[in-house]
């Protein structure tokens, strides 16, 4: 039997929208033409399959996502988690689990992401959700909400899943933006973790800096992380603001950087770090994932060369 005071800290994670994901690899990639991939790779995604890959790769904390799952994507989605050892909780749906294909243009860098339509689920499907959700909350340490509802859904979902976690004053970190403004409640303590065009569409602004400061007065007990791709992050906490500054890489893949940056983060506060420090350490992890193709995996290894290359001062 293992000691209880060397398990690991537990994440639950509500990624109700997962997919199965394929990137494909081009020479390179012409709009409106025939265009024949060099290779192929795929595996489970979606926001919270990645975020609990990402916090398998940074090695600190155990995970469990809560995810719609259904038809025959939905099945081989679930056993390739199960070949990955990632722990699941599905909620069966008659809706196929989406498909989702990266297009990498070697040439020029660029990533085109193709995504397919999901279908609402139903009141009994989100209700199954709920139960399983609060039934597991008791073992868990913290808890994220990763990415989109299955289109359709009603967004009080979303305030059902938070305000469960609320009761139990848990940390909860909140990587979402369609739908999610009901659960982020003005006198709630949580991290929000978005890109800067999410913040703007959240909280208005002309750029990200604009946009964090807006969002720091609106959630002021909260901890903003805002990243823009390969340039600067910014960080308000306690009052007080943080910009980071990044190295330039040369990138394979972004797909699924930000829900890396949102794994390390929070997997770095469970493990003692102060924001700061957290999400310094969560950029060079996202910066390393860009290296790999598959989403949600990074080389620590890679993450420590670059976390000397994050340079964070006051905004």
């Amino acid at each position: 039997m293992v000691d209880d005071e060397m398990k690991k800290p537990l994440i639950a994670v509500f990624g109700a929208n997962p997919a199965w994901q394929k990137t494909l690899v081009f020479d390179a990639f012409s709009p409106g033409e025939v265009n024949r991939a060099r290779s192929m790779t795929s595996c489970a995604s979606g926001k919270g399959v990645n975020f609990c890959r990402a916090v398998r790769c940074a090695g600190i904390c155990d995970t469990r996502v809560f995810q719609f799952s259904g038809g025959g994507n939905g099945e081989k989605l679930q056993r390739s988690l199960e070949r990955e050892k990632l722990a699941y909780v599905s909620v069966e749906t008659e809706n196929e689990t989406r498909v989702c294909a990266s297009c990498i243009d070697r040439a020029s860098g660029a990533v085109t992401e193709c995504i397919e339509p999901s279908a609402a689920v139903s009141s009994r499907a989100a209700d199954e959700m709920l139960e399983k959700w609060e039934a597991f909350l008791p073992q868990a340490n913290a808890c994220a909400i990763t990415g989109s509802l299955p289109d359709g859904t009603d967004p009080a979902l979303y305030r059902r899943i938070a305000e469960r976690v609320f009761r139990r004053d848990m940390p909860l970190l909140i990587d979402a933006v369609s739908g999610i403004g009901c659960a982020l409640r003005e006198d709630g303590k949580f991290i929000l973790k978005v890109n800067a065009r999410e913040l703007r569409k959240l909280a208005g602004g002309t750029d990200a800096a604009s946009a964090l400061k807006n969002a720091a007065g609106i959630w002021r007990d909260a901890v903003i992380a805002v990243t823009d791709g390969a340039d600067a992050a910014f960080l308000a906490a306690a009052g007080k603001m943080y910009r980071y500054a990044l190295k330039k890489i040369d990138a394979l893949n972004p797909i699924g950087a930000g829900d890396t940056c949102a794994a390390v983060m929070l997997s770095g506060l469970l493990a003692g770090k102060d924001c700061v420090g957290a999400f310094a350490g969560a950029l060079a992890a996202a910066s390393a994932g860009c290296l790999d193709p598959r989403p949600g995996f990074f080389d620590p290894a890679e993450a420590a060369k670059l976390m000397p290359e994050i340079k964070e001062w006051k905004a």
